[in-house]
């Protein structure tokens, strides 16, 4: 006699697999090339790598360092109940804010885009400069305590070709040189502190006029990302390459002249 078959409720299914996609993050500046590296990334097997967003995140990052730091000062006086001004903060939790601040900016991200279609998810952002010196350390902690695991790409472009850009049209040379420095500042430390979760990439070699060049750079970005480059993701990506990406893709301020930023000696670029 055959084996009966259980009911559908009854049958054992096997265990799901977490969800567990590897993210990434572009640290760049305004006009740097990250919208065609986004688009480069996003030909990529299971990328989904989302645009700007006004660095939202670190917003959140700051409400979890005040409340984290008012909690500190003030949360042993609230142990005398409804009596104290600070009544329940010794009941807030900072993992619960670590972990809901997880669930909202991946929900975010996703989008309308099913999770299980999603190996690789991050955005690109150009913002970074926002990030104060002496908060750094502390702003890749909790993005790493959201996102464990995250890798960054830190794009660099010729100084002189980004002040051209209209992003920076209404901008002195001063305060684009200090955005830009600045964000470089980020990517040293970056470099120093996870230097096997971090890759350099430059618009000048993925657009370069060097096939062999755009070969390698590519190759090089496919490999960092997923693990592997096959000669299907490399013509995705090439096929990209030819796709006008930003809000002015083929506009004036590609052909405009340089503005030359005031760099100290040495950090010139040619």
């Amino acid at each position: 006699m055959g084996l009966r078959r259980l009911p559908t409720r009854f049958r054992r299914r096997p265990p799901r697999k977490p969800w567990e996609p590897r993210f990434v993050f572009v640290v760049t500046y305004g006009r740097s090339g990250s919208t065609l590296l986004q688009g480069l990334v996003n030909a990529l097997p299971g990328a989904l790598l989302r645009g700007e967003n006004n660095f939202y995140l670190l917003h959140i990052f700051r409400a979890w360092a005040d409340l984290r730091s008012f909690r500190r000062q003030y949360a042993k006086d609230a142990d005398r109940g409804p009596r104290s001004a600070f009544y329940g903060l010794d009941e807030t939790s900072m993992r619960d804010f670590v972990h809901m601040a997880r669930r909202l900016v991946i929900r975010q991200l996703l989008g309308s885009v099913d999770r299980g279609d999603v190996e690789l998810l991050g955005f690109k952002e150009v913002l970074w400069h926002r990030v104060e010196p002496e908060e750094t350390a502390a702003f890749f902690a909790f993005l790493e305590a959201l996102f464990p695991g995250a890798v960054y790409l830190l794009n660099q472009r010729a100084h002189d070709a980004v002040a051209s850009s209209g992003f920076w049209a209404n901008r002195h040379p001063d305060e684009i040189n200090a955005a830009v420095r600045r964000v470089e500042e980020i990517q040293d430390f970056l470099r120093s502190t996870r230097p096997q979760r971090v890759l350099d990439t430059r618009y000048e070699l993925f657009t370069s006029d060097d096939e062999h060049s755009v070969q390698t750079e590519l190759a090089k970005i496919a490999t960092f990302l997923t693990g592997a480059c096959d000669e299907r993701a490399l013509l995705r990506m090439r096929e990209t390459l030819a796709v006008g990406h930003g809000p002015r893709p083929f506009g004036r301020s590609r052909q405009s002249e340089p503005r030359r930023l005031d760099l100290p000696a040495g950090e010139a670029e040619s």
